[in-house]
């Protein structure tokens, strides 16, 4: 057992390895920044929002940014820390007071884990109104330029009913060309269709534009009849919750996506995402730690070595394999391929095993 009092070494590991994540984090959320502007800074400019619309937009895509560069930068930072640890013989100097690689690791255990607890916080309550703000904003200002590539057509479940809407504009304000599909929630079977050539959204309703129509289907299946609808437009979606479905993918809160998992709220993609979405913030902390663990090899490598050791290029590979690993398991986990927890923790796992084994086969050495 190592002689050195805890505190010491707790403070001796700790506030370097913080600091270079951090370092590691701004500078790949930097970058990652600057190539976002690059990409849209012609489209902002074009719709006359200027610096203003610079900054807001690189504001409200930061925090998106940094929950996905995050256990990138743990594994940078922790890399650098203890390869710099070990080509200044300092590694071996704990060792030489008693301090095994496991130790090491529980001592530095604490900055992934918090790292983690803050990254999924932001996940689950700031990437979600920041995300939602940007796509209102940015198809607001598109509305004024009429620009309708990003006005995408929207197929969304509300309770029983399919919903097509065929642009969204005006921040989800504006629906145009809007067809209900009402089925029994039992069977599924078709029992009416209702279209509106546009929805606007007066306070807290819709307002059809003239020419709605209604199909109404006869209880026996095999006739329908096409009316005119005059009857006042129920859709309990709101402009916010119409926007939210125009992403990607579900950025949402965990009431958001507890609503949705319910069927108490509409949804636009597989339920199979929503639990991805929350499973994979949720185990952030585990995925920080493992990303910790398998840079621990490096601490083997000889001070009189130094960077001409290829073990910190080995190491590099592994964390960026496990990252592209995560992402394949992730689609088939969201296509509802595998289960959740299995699609969320497997290359954790596989990520740990190959850690462990690793340290294993260096202190045979």
């Amino acid at each position: 057992m190592s002689v050195i009092p805890p505190r010491v070494l707790s403070r001796f590991f700790l506030k370097p390895l913080l600091v270079r994540i951090l370092l590691c984090c701004a500078v790949l959320c930097g970058l990652l920044e600057v190539l976002a502007l690059l990409e849209q800074a012609g489209t902002i400019l074009s719709r006359h929002l200027g610096m203003h619309g610079l900054f807001k937009f690189m504001l409200l895509h930061l925090p998106a940014l940094m929950t996905e560069i995050m256990p990138l930068s743990v594994m940078i930072g922790s890399l650098f820390t203890l390869l710099q640890m070990a080509l200044s013989s300092e590694i071996a100097i704990m060792r030489a007071a008693g301090l095994s690689t496991f130790e090491m690791f529980r001592l530095l255990l604490p900055v992934p884990i918090l790292l983690g607890l803050l990254t999924m916080a932001v996940q689950f309550w700031v990437v979600p109104p920041c995300e939602q703000e940007l796509t209102t904003w940015w198809n607001q200002t598109a509305t004024a330029v009429h620009d309708t590539q990003a006005l995408p057509a929207l197929w969304f479940r509300e309770g029983s009913a399919i919903v097509h809407v065929e642009q969204v504009s005006t921040g989800g304000k504006h629906l145009q060309d809007v067809s209900v599909f009402q089925r029994e929630k039992q069977t599924g079977i078709l029992t009416a269709a209702y279209h509106f050539p546009a929805l606007q959204r007066e306070s807290s309703h819709w307002i059809s534009a003239p020419g709605a129509t209604a199909i109404r289907v006869a209880p026996d299946q095999e006739s329908a009849e096409v009316v005119a609808f005059t009857q006042k437009v129920f859709l309990p979606t709101t402009p916010r919750q119409i926007m939210a479905m125009t992403m990607d993918s579900p950025i949402y809160t965990p009431g958001e996506i507890l609503k949705v998992l319910h069927r108490q709220a509409p949804a636009s993609l597989p339920i199979s995402n929503y639990r991805m979405t929350f499973f994979s913030a949720l185990f952030l902390p585990l995925e920080m730690a493992v990303m910790l663990l398998i840079t621990l090899p490096v601490t083997y490598i000889p001070p009189r070595a130094g960077i001409r050791n290829p073990l910190p290029v080995y190491v590099m590979a592994a964390g960026l394999g496990i990252v592209i690993l995560q992402g394949m398991i992730s689609a088939l986990g969201n296509a509802g391929s595998l289960p959740v927890l299995l699609a969320v923790c497997s290359a954790q796992l596989v990520a740990a095993l190959l850690g462990l084994g690793w340290i294993l086969r260096m202190e045979d050495k």
